[in-house]
């Protein structure tokens, strides 16, 4: 799930020094880079209103980021090439963050408003 639109603004806040808001810029790159409390805190902006216009569907795609698991050993799955046989690739994303309840429970609050 991508809410880059370019490698200057992201989830709709321009990223750029001296467009908008500091603090809402500075949330912004906090949850491209995965900081699952800033995603949190951009979605709750984006259902209130505070700071940016309100985009419910913005804050259900920042709620369901910071609700979700990361981290940990991931498999991926490659083609030898040819006809051969799919290899299976452990890669390492890091140590496991779990997801914030908070945010599934205004996931599920704000599904249920729509």
């Amino acid at each position: 799930m991508s809410l880059t639109a370019c490698t200057e603004s992201y989830a709709g806040v321009r990223l750029s020094p001296g467009t908008g808001d500091p603090e809402i810029r500075n949330l912004a790159r906090l949850a491209r880079a995965g900081d699952k409390h800033a995603q949190l805190q951009l979605g709750i902006r984006y259902e209130e209103g505070r700071g940016v216009p309100v985009d419910f569907d913005r804050a259900m795609r920042l709620y369901a980021l910071a609700a979700s698991g990361s981290g940990g050993t991931e498999i991926f799955y490659v083609p030898a090439g040819g006809s051969g046989p799919v290899i299976a690739v452990p890669i390492n994303q890091g140590p496991p963050v779990p997801g914030l309840q908070e945010a599934a429970r205004r996931l599920e609050l704000l599904r249920a408003r729509r």
